[in-house]
């Protein structure tokens, strides 16, 4: 099932991240979730949920669902996102990493610096 490939890319693009702190070594583990991705359109949703789920149990960090977010921009992401950020009750604390998934939606995205995008 490609829910479970693309589970399977990120969290290994996480321990990525975590161990060796690299964005470029991570961004080869997103290329392969995003060709997963568009290899079955009819599964978007259950991707997206996946994503949301993935983000909001901290399986994954902002990151990888920024990077993600930033070629697919998907609103539904984005709203799941928003609306999470707004049930906080001290967001600016406690919603940086939320800040962060948003931003990847920006044409202007800060991090896309540290990325090939190839």
């Amino acid at each position: 099932m490609i829910a479970s490939q693309v589970r399977d890319e990120l969290l290994q693009a996480e321990h990525v991240l975590d161990t060796k702190f690299s964005f470029d070594q991570a961004e080869p583990f997103y290329r392969r979730c995003l060709a997963h991705i568009e290899s079955a359109p009819q599964d978007r949703e259950a991707i997206e949920q996946l994503l949301i789920r993935l983000f909001r149990e901290r399986q994954i960090s902002s990151e990888p669902l920024a990077y993600l977010m930033h070629v697919l921009r998907w609103e539904s992401v984005r709203h799941a996102i928003e609306a999470d950020l707004r049930s906080q009750t001290a967001p600016i604390i406690t919603g940086v990493e939320h800040g962060k998934v948003l931003d990847g939606f920006e044409t202007d995205w800060g991090n896309k610096v540290f990325y090939r995008f190839s």
